[in-house]
C-alpha cells in the first residue's frame, strides 16, 4: 500500500516545501506550526491557510503571522439537486475550489489541522503522500483506535488507560491512512473530554505534528511494511 504514496521533494531552508494548511476552527495546531517555523531554520513554510468556515480564529492567527488566509465555504445546498448525487456534486465542487487555491499558491503538501471535512478520493488520489493529518487517538493495526470527530470523547468512553495523537498520510477513509508517528499519554484520574483534549493538544500534538512535517520535508520519512517511519 505504501508504494501508492508519493512523498514530496526533499527540501531545505533555502528552498522550503510549500505548505497549505486546511482548518475549520480556532487553529491552535496552526499556531504551533507557525511558531515552530518562525523559531527554527525549517525546510518548509506555510504559504496559505484555507478554512471552510468564515470568521474563525484560525484565520486571525494566520493573519497575525503574515500568512494569507482564505475562506472557501461550501456552496448552499439549494444550488444542487436533492439527494446523494447532489450532495456528492456539492462536495466535489468545494474540493475543486480548494484545489484551485492550492494550485494558485503552488502548494506542495497539504496539512490538515483541525479540518472537519472528509476528503474524497477525487481530491486525494493525485495527492497521496502529500496530504497529512493529525488525529487525537492512539493508532491500531487498521487505523486510529478511535476515529472520527470525537477521538478524545471516544477514548474516555472506551475506558482506555491511555490517550494519544497520531500523524498519518490521509486516505479516502476516516483516520485510517498509513501511520507516520504516534505518541501516547496515561489518562489521569478525573480527566474529562475538555481537560484531556487540551493536554493531548499541548503535550503531544503541538510538538509532534511540526516534528513530523520537518521529517517529511527533510526526506527522513520512509516506507516500512505498509506504514511509514522516521529515520
Amino acid at each position: 500500500m505504501s508504494d501508492l504514496y508519493i512523498l514530496p521533494r526533499v527540501s531545505s531552508a533555502n528552498n522550503p516545501l510549500r505548505l497549505g494548511v486546511l482548518i475549520s476552527g480556532s487553529g491552535s495546531g496552526l499556531e504551533a506550526l507557525l511558531q515552530h517555523q518562525e523559531s527554527n531554520d525549517c525546510s518548509h513554510e506555510t504559504v496559505v491557510v484555507i478554512s471552510d468556515q468564515s470568521a474563525v480564529k484560525g484565520l486571525d492567527r494566520a493573519a497575525k503571522h503574515g500568512v494569507v488566509g482564505i475562506c472557501v465555504p461550501l456552496k448552499p445546498r439549494s444550488d444542487f439537486q436533492v439527494g446523494p448525487d447532489g450532495a456528492r456534486t456539492r462536495r466535489l465542487a468545494h474540493e475543486q475550489a480548494v484545489a484551485e487555491v492550492l494550485d494558485e499558491y503552488r502548494v506542495e503538501m497539504v496539512v490538515c489541522s483541525g479540518y472537519m471535512r472528509i476528503l474524497t478520493a477525487d481530491f486525494l488520489t493525485p495527492r497521496l503522500g502529500r496530504v497529512v493529518n493529525i488525529h487525537p487517538s492512539p493508532w491500531g493495526d487498521d487505523g486510529a483506535l478511535y476515529p472520527g470527530a470525537h477521538g478524545v470523547r471516544d477514548t474516555l468512553a472506551a475506558r482506555a488507560t491511555t490517550a494519544g495523537a497520531s500523524v498519518h498520510f490521509v486516505s479516502a477513509g476516516v483516520d485510517d491512512g498509513p501511520l507516520i508517528a504516534s505518541e501516547t499519554t496515561a489518562i489521569q484520574l478525573g480527566e474529562d473530554e475538555d481537560s484531556l483534549g487540551e493536554r493531548v493538544r499541548v503535550e503531544i500534538e503541538h510538538h509532534l505534528y511540526p516534528a513530523v512535517i520537518d521529517a517529511i520535508a527533510e526526506g527522513r520519512v520512509v516506507a516500512d511494511t505498509g506504514r511509514f517511519r522516521i529515520n
